[in-house]
């Protein structure tokens, strides 16, 4: 006998005398329910599985748990704007507190390129330590000329400034003949002569090293570079009398013309 039918026999045997045992006159309440659930419960129990599928274990749920998937919703965060900071680049500058040439090295010898002048500016693009010039770019003109630093005010970071080395020497050449020759002349009549006094001008050239004065054609003064006027020397002249002032400029590599301007009184 199998344990199934072992186990029907004995429920059966178990309703037996219950049935037994109800008092005679009075109508159970719930026993056609009773052995009705527990006849079926039997005969689950006594039911040959079908094929493929293993047999029911009593309190055990054999139904197959539903998967269920739960969905988070993430908020994406808003991309945030990168605002890339560019440090301004500083530029160093320079002032001058008195009129200064500016030429192609660190000293006269070398070409006039330009001139800074009182209350102009210029930027600085290099320096040469050793000389004390500062190299600008040409106020005057384009590209770079060297500045001597004596005058100078400098604005601005010089430490990362390029240092400039010296360049050659250039083969000297005479300068130019002073131009704008003018004579300022006080011509003061007593009555029978003049009396002469004044000063000659002219504008300054660009590489001389001085000025030589000549008065009648004979040396009258010697002045320094960027010299730009001298005295007309004090003398008597008679009505119509006149004299002959005379300017030339002169460096290493030579002398330039005269430039001459006549003085007449009256």
């Amino acid at each position: 006998m199998s344990r199934s039918h072992r186990i029907f026999f004995s429920i059966l045997a178990v309703i037996t005398i219950l049935a037994c045992n109800v008092p005679g006159g009075v109508t159970p309440t719930s026993p056609p329910d009773f052995v009705a659930t527990i006849t079926a419960q039997a005969a689950l129990l006594v039911q040959p599985p079908q094929d493929g599928q293993p047999s029911p274990q009593p309190g055990i749920n054999s139904a197959t748990p539903e998967l269920v998937t739960q969905v988070v919703f993430t908020e994406t965060p808003a991309p945030t704007a990168t605002i890339a900071l560019t440090a301004t680049p500083s530029v160093t500058t320079l002032t001058v507190s008195a009129d200064t040439n500016c030429r192609s090295g660190p000293s006269k010898d070398y070409d006039y390129l330009g001139a800074l002048l009182i209350n102009q500016s210029a930027e600085v693009v290099g320096k040469n330590t050793i000389t004390g010039y500062w190299i600008i770019k040409n106020p005057e003109r384009g590209g770079n000329c060297w500045l001597w630093g004596k005058y100078a005010t400098v604005t601005g970071d010089t430490s990362k400034l390029q240092e400039f080395s010296i360049p050659p020497t250039p083969t000297p050449t005479a300068p130019e003949a002073p131009k704008g020759l003018t004579a300022h002349k006080i011509c003061f009549f007593n009555g029978v002569t003049y009396d002469l006094a004044g000063s000659i001008s002219w504008n300054d050239g660009p590489n001389e090293a001085g000025y030589n004065v000549y008065l009648n054609g004979g040396m009258f003064t010697v002045l320094p570079a960027n010299a730009t006027t001298s005295p007309i020397p004090n003398m008597v002249l008679v009505p119509g009398g006149s004299i002959k002032m005379s300017v030339e400029a002169f460096n290493s590599g030579g002398k330039s013309g005269k430039k001459t301007v006549e003085i007449v009184c009256p």
